[in-house]
């Protein structure tokens, strides 16, 4: 057995195994490769977010160790319609609705609810270790010079990425004020089996770690072999997750900078202002569309997370619905798809459209289906989080000719989302104060990101987690239950899995609340 197929397959039961779980094996027999090619072999199997095992589902993928996260916002509803046309039977298409409920209602355990609760933290860690294994041994790593480079300078970008995760969910929101002092995540930069039980970081520890990764990446890029692989990062793709960083942090300067640096060689958005609506549909005859399909998407820099079926398995795919279900919020005003004007082609593409097929079979929820196709990867980053990122930091910066940029952006991405016939150019005249342009671009990214990674939760973080409502329907009949996610709620943060917790005895809690049905809760605040 060669040393490299001995690494792997240790690697590969890491995989099986939680976070805490590598953190109290030991094994004193592991043999480190030294090729390059050895070693990509770990980044790619096991330093990318695309791993299908920790989902015990059918369709295993990226999205589905994280959709729960898109239940907690105000792009979600509970649907009770019912539709005499249905082929399905009754009950048929309350597809995730009590398993998705924890999420929903921001119980203080929503591992109970769901069981796949705990793979996206210990996804993220595995991902690290493997990222560990390759930077430990960047300096000894032998092969092309290029590739070399190559290999590193993505470890450490997948490193801070991962953390750029795990911190704005786990850790409560950014504050630069009390960074040095708020609990963060644990810090783990060495690959070795470890017994300990660390306390977390800091806040500013864990962010300070993050820009150093993505600086060395960044470095690191600028000797590294050159790749077109749309399903490796790149230095492109690097520059997005910075931005994303600089951002979250309230750094505007450096948003500026990196997504500057990214628009040099072109912002390659995707053009939807031509197409028809029935071309943006993935059901019936033209069932071959998809939004975040690289081979039709330009501004896509980088894929992940696996093969998917469709874009949260709380939703489904196209059903009617006779009972409770699940759909992008659109019943109420500030609702999800009320937020897209007359002519925004986004409203079909990134949607499921009602539609009529000869079995007298339609869909009025509208269900997300960004990354419906088959053999597709789930997820992406794309220019667009970029542009307006950086549109976001001339709004909030708003100096000299700050205003006019920012409206330019947003400008260019909406040319190329609305129909020519219903496109209409942005002007200061517009915004009457610097917080209505900030308001714009607030919306924008809502309308652009929505079922998108975790990008609306943390914006809501960021935003200063303001109150949100949410009614829960058990079934059809059922009477409403009201559950209130409080301005500033702790709530906004999310607990440590159990498998954690029992491992480690001195780690800190969140301590969320119970939030009771009425907007009511058991404890005096």
């Amino acid at each position: 057995m060669t040393r490299l197929y001995k690494f792997i397959t240790l690697a590969a039961l890491l995989v099986l195994t939680s976070c805490s779980d590598w953190l109290k094996e030991d094994s004193p027999d592991l043999l480190i490769p030294k090729d390059v090619a050895e070693f990509q072999a770990v980044l790619y199997g096991e330093g990318y977010p695309n791993r299908s095992q920790s989902y015990t589902g059918l369709y295993s993928q990226f999205t589905t160790t994280c959709d729960f996260v898109h239940m907690m916002t105000d792009d979600v509803q509970v649907m009770t319609k019912s539709d005499s046309r249905s082929t399905l039977m009754e009950g048929d298409d309350d597809y995730g609705l009590s398993e998705g409920r924890g999420a929903f209602t921001w119980a203080q355990d929503l591992e109970y609810y769901d069981v796949n609760y705990g793979c996206f933290y210990r996804d993220r860690y595995t991902n690290i270790m493997a990222c560990n294994i390759i930077i430990e041994n960047a300096e000894t790593m032998t092969g092309d010079p290029d590739r070399v480079a190559s290999t590193v300078a993505q470890a450490y970008a997948l490193r801070a990425w991962n953390y750029l995760w795990l911190v704005n969910l786990y850790a409560p929101p950014y504050n630069e004020e009390t960074a040095a002092t708020d609990m963060g995540v644990v810090i783990r930069l060495k690959s070795d089996i470890a017994r300990d039980q660390p306390a977390r970081n800091t806040m500013k520890e864990v962010y300070d770690q993050i820009n150093a990764d993505l600086d060395r990446s960044l470095e690191l890029w600028e000797k590294a072999h050159f790749s077109r692989n749309i399903y490796l990062l790149s230095q492109r793709a690097t520059y997005i997750i910075k931005c994303r960083a600089a951002l979250y942090q309230g750094h505007w300067d450096d948003v500026i900078k990196y997504g500057t640096l990214l628009s040099e060689s072109n912002w390659d958005l995707y053009n939807l202002s031509g197409l028809a609506k029935s071309s943006m549909t993935n059901v019936g005859s033209s069932g071959n569309y998809a939004f975040l399909d690289p081979d039709n998407n330009p501004e896509i820099t980088f894929c992940y997370g696996g093969v998917t079926f469709s874009s949260n398995r709380f939703m489904g795919n196209i059903r009617l619905i006779k009972d409770a279900t699940f759909a992008p919020s659109q019943e109420q005003e500030g609702d999800l798809l009320l937020m897209y004007e007359p002519g925004d082609q986004r409203r079909y593409a990134f949607f499921q459209q009602s539609r009529e097929d000869g079995q007298g079979i339609s869909d009025y929820r509208n269900a997300p289906n960004k990354s419906y196709i088959y053999n597709i990867h789930s997820q992406a980053l794309r220019t667009s989080e970029a542009l307006l990122s950086v549109a976001e930091a001339y709004a909030q910066r708003n100096t000299g000719n700050d205003q006019a940029e920012a409206i330019r952006l947003l400008n260019l991405l909406r040319m190329n989302r609305f129909t020519e016939s219903t496109y209409q150019e942005l002007t200061a005249a517009d915004f009457s104060s610097q917080q209505k342009l900030l308001q714009f671009v607030r919306d924008e990214r809502r309308r652009e990101f929505c079922f998108e990674d975790i990008h609306r939760w943390v914006d809501l973080r960021r935003y200063g987690c303001p109150r949100i409502v949410h009614t829960y329907y058990a079934s059809k009949n059922a009477a409403p239950e009201v559950y209130v996610l409080e301005k500033g709620d702790r709530n906004y943060t999310l607990e440590l899995p159990q498998e954690e917790l029992d491992f480690n005895k001195v780690i800190q809690t969140i301590n969320r609340r119970v939030i009771e049905a009425g907007g009511l809760n058991n404890e005096t605040e």
